[in-house]
């Protein structure tokens, strides 16, 4: 029972820094290539290459597809599709903190061996500005299927 009011508390306090945080024009928008390492319960690690591409809702909230490619061990193969929610935190100079959070599909391949399910994490990271349309963002999540990732983004801001 005290997970509900702590999750209220959590949207009260959410929404509160969505409406005080300043409107930032060029950043509509965020293309971004992926790369990083993840790991499924039962195997090894996996090297993760993708894209994702999000959209500003609302001032710091953002919603957006992400593909991923994992290349696991021997013939291992994972395909991640999701739909990630976002909250992008006031920017600090060229430092913007954001958490993320999403669901999806996964589609799984070892050999002739196929099978599909679900994946869902949360995480957060940071965006760093390079420019002032580009950045670098490491990230980490935690979740299932798999239960953890670590990568790095290079986005643009349109």
């Amino acid at each position: 029972m005290r997970k509900i009011p702590a999750a209220m508390i959590l949207v009260l306090c959410i929404s509160v820094i969505a409406h005080a945080r300043q409107d930032e024009p060029a950043d509509r928008v965020q293309v971004r290539g992926m790369f990083g390492t993840a790991v499924f319960i039962e195997s090894e690690p996996h090297n993760v290459y993708g894209a994702m591409i999000d959209f500003r809702l609302v001032k710091g909230l953002r919603v957006g597809p992400e593909v991923l490619y994992h290349i696991g061990p021997g013939q291992d193969r994972d395909i991640t599709s999701t739909i990630l929610l976002s909250y992008d935190f006031r920017r600090l100079k060229r430092v913007t903190p954001f958490i993320t959070g999403g669901a999806g599909l996964l589609h799984h391949k070892y050999g002739r061996s196929t099978w599909n399910g679900v994946t869902a994490g949360f995480g957060g990271g940071v965006k760093i500005g390079i420019s002032r349309n580009f950045f670098v963002a490491p990230e980490i999540r935690a979740g299932w299927d798999p239960i953890g990732r670590a990568m790095v983004s290079i986005g643009y801001r349109f």
